[in-house]
């Protein structure tokens, strides 16, 4: 009776023994599986990282470049405070310089043309109209301009130097005497011009248009020869009316009457 327990617990040892064994043997994969899932874990959160950073790297970039302006905006401030206060001969042209290119005029009509002649006609910034005649930018200053108005000159150029003063009819429309852009609008440089409106035209010549009642145009606008400028002050108990004209080429007046045929 002994010997028949003693083999039954020994068949019930082995067989416990090999049920662990089998439990083991299918538990002992599990560690490498989920250590291999944590690796996972860990290398797509490397990988979000990296692509929030790379999302990051414009926003950095655009703010560095923002600063790196705006520290050489302020050099450059301070370079041209300490060249005018000092007295270095040798700085003078370069103070020379800076003036003039504060005190002289952008060359709008200039700029323009030459971006035309390399890149063609800037439509959506510039349309083209078809009711008015369309300016040359290539033409000189010796062609003849466009007629302001039609009138008789009361003042004549030998007066002042500068322009002239033409008498017109009752509410007479001012055109363009060539294409160009619009560089001043408003009072002139003398209270005795009142309203003024001066064009700067591609061949670096400058038209100026004064004594108007209304002005129809805007500052920087862009116009072809004939567009309208404004109309011409009114005198009621005359019943007549007139406008200043003057033209310009760099620093130097050009007589309106040589180039124009005003009675």
């Amino acid at each position: 009776m002994s010997k028949r327990l003693n083999k039954v617990r020994k068949e019930l040892e082995m067989r416990r023994r090999q049920i662990d064994y089998n439990v083991k043997k299918r538990e002992r994969p599990a560690p490498l599986l989920m250590n291999r899932h944590e690796e996972d874990r860990g290398e797509f959160d490397f990988l979000d990282q990296k692509e929030d950073h790379r999302f990051d790297a414009p926003n950095v970039k655009s703010h560095d470049f923002f600063l790196f302006r705006m520290l050489a905006s302020v050099c450059l401030f301070l370079i041209i405070a300490i060249l005018f206060r000092s007295n270095v001969p040798q700085l003078d042209g370069v103070k020379q310089f800076v003036v003039q290119s504060y005190e002289q005029e952008f060359q709008f009509a200039e700029i323009a043309n030459w971006y035309e002649e390399q890149f063609g006609r800037p439509l959506a910034l510039v349309p083209i109209q078809q009711d008015v005649a369309q300016g040359d930018p290539n033409e000189q200053v010796e062609m003849a301009y466009a007629m302001p108005a039609a009138g008789v000159i009361r003042e004549g150029f030998e007066k002042t130097g500068r322009g002239i003063l033409v008498e017109t009819g009752m509410e007479v429309e001012v055109e363009a005497v060539k294409g160009g852009y619009v560089i001043a609008v408003g009072g002139g440089d003398e209270e005795s011009l009142g309203k003024t409106v001066t064009v700067q035209h591609y061949d670096g010549t400058e038209s100026l248009y004064g004594m108007l009642d209304e002005i129809t145009v805007n500052i920087y606008d862009h116009i072809q020869a004939g567009n309208k400028i404004g109309t011409v002050s009114t005198n009621q108990e005359a019943g007549k009316g007139i406008f200043y004209f003057a033209l310009k080429k760099d620093d130097d007046y050009i007589n309106p009457s040589e180039v124009l045929p005003f009675d």
